[in-house]
């Protein structure tokens, strides 16, 4: 007598993970709405002046290579339609809404701003509400992962290239319209030391 083979039970499938809607490729969208007290207003307004006019304050966001972007707004009152919205929507306090996407995990992106511009970060948000002060880091993102909210949607157009990488391009392309334009009428030992001089400024970009 013979005994039927045993049905092979399937094994049970994880469910599919859910991507973030702030991740897209290599790339991270970091929205963060938090609070500020009302008499650190005039202050921000300063500070947002200053590095939008002042060449000094602009570097020390922009000597990150990672930040594709980055920006910053204050809005305490909402758009009014008319009717039929009631009235005018005006929140307690004053919210500063940042925006930033950038090369990998956000994580290591608030482990260099608490650490290189920690100023910078505590004149921004210095006087917003149960702010932890860098450095060290880990009370910052603790604070940023519980104001932060998650994207519905995030599009970026290159997902896989970083900031560096655009840059390098840039920089050969720069390279070669320059080559371009000045090798007309070289001998081929002056092209050749041309060619050279534009392999040796460009190869960080290649």
């Amino acid at each position: 007598m013979t005994t039927a083979p045993a049905e092979r039970t399937a094994a049970p499938t994880a469910p599919p993970s859910r991507n973030p809607g702030n991740v897209h490729g290599r790339m991270t969208a970091l929205t963060l709405f938090s609070p500020v007290r009302l008499k650190w207003r005039p202050v921000q307004k300063v500070a947002f002046w200053l590095g939008k006019y002042v060449p000094l304050a602009q570097t020390h966001i922009l000597q990150f290579d990672f930040i594709h972007y980055v920006r910053w707004t204050v809005f305490r009152d909402f758009p009014y339609d008319g009717p039929p919205q009631p009235k005018r929507d005006r929140l307690n306090y004053p919210y500063l809404f940042f925006e930033s996407n950038f090369d990998g995990p956000w994580q290591h992106y608030i482990d260099a701003f608490a650490y290189c511009i920690p100023g910078d970060i505590r004149f921004v948000w210095g006087r917003g509400i149960n702010f932890p002060g860098p450095p060290p880091a880990e009370p910052l993102k603790r604070w940023i992962a519980e104001n932060s909210r998650e994207g519905g949607t995030y599009y970026q157009a290159f997902p896989n290239t970083g900031v560096k990488e655009v840059k390098g391009a840039l920089a050969v392309r720069d390279g070669l319209r320059r080559l371009v334009v000045e090798s007309k009428g070289l001998s081929p030992e002056e092209f050749k030391a041309a060619y050279e001089r534009f392999l040796h400024e460009v190869q960080h970009g290649l």
